[in-house]
């Protein structure tokens, strides 16, 4: 968008055409001719004839800053977003983690499971074996008490 613009910089009549709106422009002489009447009030008289320059400069340096500034938070973005990559790939790892921990919790029960019916099986035969070594020392009683009777007798 073409604009044409005729504004006041430091007392004096400009026309400025441009691709910028009339509002930017008109924002951007203001911003001149601020900076100039400051310049001039630090100045004084004195300095009248270097006005222009010396709002140049400033105003170069305020640029100069403005492009550190940028390349500065152009830097701290980079990082963030470096941040931020590392940091989700942290939690996609946490979360295969968890699911790992989890179907092995999952395997661990099972196992527990099988290994508790096994061992309720091996005390019962124990159970079983206990009874019949019983069984087995009575009736040996029984037996050394019947031989004693034979020899005895005899």
């Amino acid at each position: 968008m073409d604009s044409k613009v005729t504004v006041k910089i430091y007392g004096q009549e400009y026309t400025i055409a441009g691709d910028k709106s009339e509002e930017e422009i008109t924002r951007i002489a203001e911003y001149v001719d601020n900076k100039m009447r400051l310049i001039s009030r630090a100045c004084g008289d004195a300095m009248q004839g270097n006005i222009s320059i010396l709002s140049a400069i400033n105003i170069a340096e305020e640029y100069f800053e403005a492009l550190r500034e940028v390349e500065l938070l152009r830097t701290a973005k980079q990082q963030m977003e470096n941040d931020s990559k590392y940091y989700l790939k942290m939690w996609e790892d946490a979360k295969k983690n968890f699911a790992q921990y989890k179907d092995n919790m999952a395997e661990m029960k099972n196992q527990k499971q099988e290994s508790d019916e096994r061992f309720k099986e091996l005390q019962s035969k124990c159970t079983e074996f206990e009874n019949s070594f019983f069984d087995l020392q009575m009736e040996n009683i029984q037996l050394k008490s019947e031989l004693e009777k034979l020899k005895n007798n005899r």
